[in-house]
């Protein structure tokens, strides 16, 4: 039995009605015409629905170093923020920015077209800056998207362990904590390892000894 969901007069709220009799169209979105029954008063009647099809916006999708051309399908009257996740035949994605001719705003409408730049949120590269007395390496490690990292976390990086000084989310703002999808920056410095603290922890014993 098919059914809809749509609004009742006789009920005067929403309701699911059994459809009798139907045409429907998906050439330029979405149409429906046909007869209904309401399945809580059982009120018999014509329904009409009309969806338009939803705007392609232009979307940059980056992948490690490449940006990719790409359309991202959304409906008319959506608000798309920046920091936002939105499903996609790709998988999900983040957003990072959006362009609306020489101005990157922080959210706008899908009918304002606005060209939406996104990464993959499945996994998330995350890059690192690590200090280590007065210089530092950087490099990107892949995580999942959900991967969550917090200020004095202790992290296995290079196979050293570690330890989250600072977190900048995406735009640079400075956090306590973010999920791997919206990091721009992790800071972090190296622990002195165990062999290091046994063969000082000796050398301290020997002074006192002496």
């Amino acid at each position: 039995m098919e059914q809809l969901w749509i609004y009742c007069e006789m009920c005067e709220e929403e309701s699911s009605h059994e459809i009798l009799k139907s045409k429907t169209s998906t050439r330029r979105g979405f149409s429906f015409q046909g007869v209904v029954q309401c399945l809580e008063c059982n009120s018999t009647g014509h329904a009409e629905i009309k969806e338009e099809p939803p705007l392609s916006l232009k979307l940059r999708l980056s992948d490690d170093n490449e940006t990719l051309n790409n359309t991202l399908d959304v409906d008319r009257g959506v608000l798309i923020r920046v920091g936002q996740t939105r499903p996609h035949p790709d998988g999900l994605i983040l957003i990072t920015s959006l362009e609306l001719g020489n101005k990157r705003p922080s959210q706008a409408f899908s009918q304002e077209m606005p060209i939406v730049w996104a990464k993959r949120a499945t996994h998330a590269k995350v890059r690192f800056a690590i200090h280590e007395g007065e210089s530092t390496s950087s490099f990107k490690q892949e995580f999942e998207s959900e991967k969550e990292f917090y200020v004095g976390m202790l992290l296995q990086l290079q196979g050293r362990r570690s330890k989250v000084k600072a977190i900048n989310r995406i735009g640079g703002k400075s956090v306590k904590a973010a999920f791997a999808s919206e990091i721009a920056r992790v800071t972090c410095f190296y622990l002195p390892n165990n062999k290091s603290r046994r063969k000082e922890s000796k050398s301290n014993g020997r002074r006192n000894r002496n």
